[in-house]
């Protein structure tokens, strides 16, 4: 028997660079949610002749539920078209209750900063820092881009408290005004990945795919992803998090034990 073939162990492999279209070790987490804006929601764009622009979050083709069926997860869509950090922290999270203890996962996605980064070039709020979170309450945390981030992993740490965090930076693109965003974007997560424990960076921007005109051409509906282009988008984070997952078996052995009254002191927790 060759445990290869059911377990990749190679210590240089790269992000992406194995494709799992069955979910390969997604399927230990059980329990998922999306905190994500419209690329998330499977919103479609629809471009009358006139010129006018209309929008649907079709969530049955989002990425995410691409995810749960192949993993065989339960997942909870915590996204929106439009969505940012600032808006999910200060009402959207609260007008639907996605910070109830009923509604906690064993881990979450967070793939916000795309609309942010809109704003924060608009000069509606700041990107901030590191700095600008207070581990100790969340309450006095900035209202920055970075602040709004830390909020958003500490109020679901209160809900979950051993939750897995998996924070995703946008695929890259070619839009010279927003490359300086995204490289801050880049150096914050993995500030983040560093402040809190059990939380991994997915960086799309170097390992996956270019958004480029090619790219648009087979994947792209209007100004958002077709069909086809949210399947790929579910392949990407799904094969990502599988490469996490066996990279770090240890941060995983008791994911099961997440709820329950006992764990064993002598692995992760």
């Amino acid at each position: 028997m060759d445990l290869n073939e059911f377990f990749y162990d190679n210590p240089d492999e790269q992000p992406l660079e194995r494709m799992v279209p069955d979910g390969g070790y997604c399927g230990i987490l059980r329990s998922v949610a999306l905190i994500g804006d419209s690329l998330d929601s499977g919103e479609m764009e629809i471009v009358y002749p006139e010129g006018k622009n209309n929008y649907i979050d079709k969530y049955e083709y989002s990425w995410f539920s691409y995810f749960g069926r192949v993993t065989h997860n339960e997942i909870r869509h915590f996204c929106r078209g439009g969505m940012t950090t600032r808006e999910y922290v200060e009402t959207y999270a609260n007008s639907f209750s996605f910070w109830d203890k009923s509604k906690a996962c064993n881990a979450y996605i967070i793939t916000l900063g795309i609309n942010d980064i809109s704003h924060i070039i608009n000069g509606d709020y700041e990107f901030g820092s590191i700095d600008d979170i207070d581990l100790n309450d969340y309450h006095n945390n900035k209202k920055t881009y970075a602040g709004y981030y830390g909020t958003i992993i500490q109020r679901y740490r209160e809900i979950s408290p051993r939750c897995r965090i998996f924070m995703a930076i946008s695929l890259q693109e070619s839009t010279p005004t927003r490359l300086p965003y995204i490289q801050k974007q880049q150096e914050l997560l993995r500030q983040l990945a560093k402040l809190f424990d059990l939380t991994y960076v997915m960086d799309f921007f170097q390992y996956g795919p270019v958004i480029d005109e090619a790219f648009e051409k087979k994947f792209h509906l209007n100004g958002h992803m077709s069909p086809a282009g949210y399947l790929l988008k579910g392949r990407l984070f799904t094969s990502y998090i599988d490469y996490v997952i066996r990279h770090n078996l240890d941060d995983f052995a008791q994911i099961a034990m997440l709820g329950a009254p006992i764990h064993d002191p002598k692995y992760v927790w």
